[in-house]
């Protein structure tokens, strides 16, 4: 399909859109139009780290929970680990 024919397709699909979809179809152009507008990187997709780990070796941890509620782990955690640098 050429872009004439893929605009005049969509000027025909727009012709015959009821009011409340022509707003939420404004909406979504004006995402599309933002997206291609704001300097973004692209996100590259990598390989997870594998480093020989098996679900197995999470046993290591079993029954090592600190805290009655989530509150108290939360804290626990914030106590007792280092600030990461990035």
């Amino acid at each position: 399909m050429t872009d004439l024919e893929i605009h005049e397709k969509i000027q025909q699909q727009i012709s015959q859109l009821p009011p409340e979809q022509l707003s939420l179809l404004s909406e979504f152009l004006d995402s599309l139009l933002t997206k291609n507008t704001v300097n973004q990187k692209q996100l590259r997709r990598i390989s997870p780290i594998k480093r020989g780990k098996k679900a197995g070796d999470l046993l290591q941890y079993a029954g090592t929970w600190q805290g009655d509620d989530l509150e108290d782990c939360l804290r626990f955690v914030e106590e007792t680990r280092s600030q990461t640098q990035f």
